[in-house]
């Protein structure tokens, strides 16, 4: 008896791994770019390919010093003027290299630690193909490309605003540097420390959203390499009618968070660009007192004025660009006008 109820309890548990294994089987691994040995290679093929051009830079430094070849004391007033020595040249190139050979140890490292094997890094995949137009895609693709191109907007707005901080931290340093009163005999404290706290939040702003970025591209990938193909005619019907009702509704029914939507991106570009105004006109003022160490430089802009005339013109093109951006301004007040809309959403 106990024998046999043994026999059937090993039966039963046979029986129950036989019908769970196909389960386990069918597993499916999500795509993630540290995992994808193609995407090292593609990384490590663009860090070598700048490394070897910085290769060469360097070796046809060192050859022109030790030839003498393109050496002159003439002053080609037409031309680029040089910005450093062949010295200082040399010592740009090599901090570049430095840094070149650094990402691309970091790059193998990571890759080593996610069991990549070495050999597919060194495999020539070729360039990525655009990816083939689908008949149809779901629906929460569409959400994800959707949120992508958000922050991807996100992001470059965290750029232009890390930048414009980074360029009004040198300019308040120059003029720290040249004020000649002690900073205890200074009346105004000093703004350096806030916009270092600005660019500080700003740059980790950036690498927050670079990630968001990353993670968003890799889940609309997973959906492209593990969605079930879906039935498109029995769901492209009903899909086109839906989002043409959608549409129809939104055009026709646009609310208030719309239209403080539109006036808030319109203001911020307004923002953005004066600030940018701002940051050009004191470079300006800066590059008319500007000393440079290089005599054929100094030399040239002197005679050609080639980085003053580039900063003005700079500004007149930024004056233009807030003029356009206040233009659609108020092509924008007037819509909200003629869909009957109060004022108080345009602030």
């Amino acid at each position: 008896m106990r024998a046999s109820r043994c026999i059937r309890w090993v039966g039963s548990l046979l029986v129950c791994s036989f019908l769970c294994w196909p389960a386990f089987g069918q597993e499916t691994t999500h795509y993630t770019r540290f995992r994808d040995a193609k995407w090292y290679a593609r990384q490590l093929e663009l860090l070598q390919d700048e490394r070897a051009k910085t290769d060469t830079e360097i070796k046809e430094l060192v050859e022109a010093r030790q030839s003498g070849k393109g050496t002159t004391d003439a002053v080609a007033l037409d031309q680029e003027p040089e910005s450093v020595t062949s010295e200082g040249q040399m010592e740009v190139l090599q901090k570049r290299r430095i840094l070149l050979l650094r990402q691309i140890d970091e790059l193998e490292e990571q890759a080593r630690h996610n069991a990549i094997v070495p050999g597919e890094l060194r495999s020539e995949y070729g360039p990525e193909l655009p990816a083939t137009p689908k008949a149809k895609i779901s629906r929460a693709e569409k959400e994800l490309q959707n949120l992508l191109a958000q922050e991807k907007e996100h992001l470059a707005n965290a750029r232009k605003e890390a930048d414009l901080l980074q360029r009004d931290q040198k300019l308040k340093t120059q003029q720290e540097y040249s004020n000649p009163e002690p900073r205890s005999r200074r009346s105004e404290p000093s703004e350096l420390g806030e916009i270092n706290r600005h660019l500080a939040e700003r740059r980790a702003e950036v690498q927050e959203t670079e990630q968001k970025v990353a993670e968003l591209e890799d889940q609309i990938e997973d959906l492209r390499r593990n969605s079930p193909v879906e039935n498109e005619k029995t769901d492209a019907a009903p899909e086109s009618d839906s989002s043409n009702a959608a549409n129809d509704r939104s055009s026709d029914e646009k609310n208030e968070a719309y239209w403080r939507k539109q006036f808030s991106a319109i203001d911020d570009n307004i923002r953005t660009a004066q600030t940018e105004l701002d940051i050009l006109q004191r470079e300006l003022n800066v590059g008319l007192i500007q000393y440079y160490p290089n005599p054929a430089t100094a030399m040239k802009e002197s005679v050609t004025r080639k980085a003053i005339n580039e900063q003005r013109n700079a500004i007149e093109e930024k004056k233009k660009e807030i003029g356009e951006f206040k233009k659609q301004r108020d092509e924008l007040e007037d819509a909200l006008r003629h869909a009957g809309g109060p004022a108080g959403w345009s602030r």
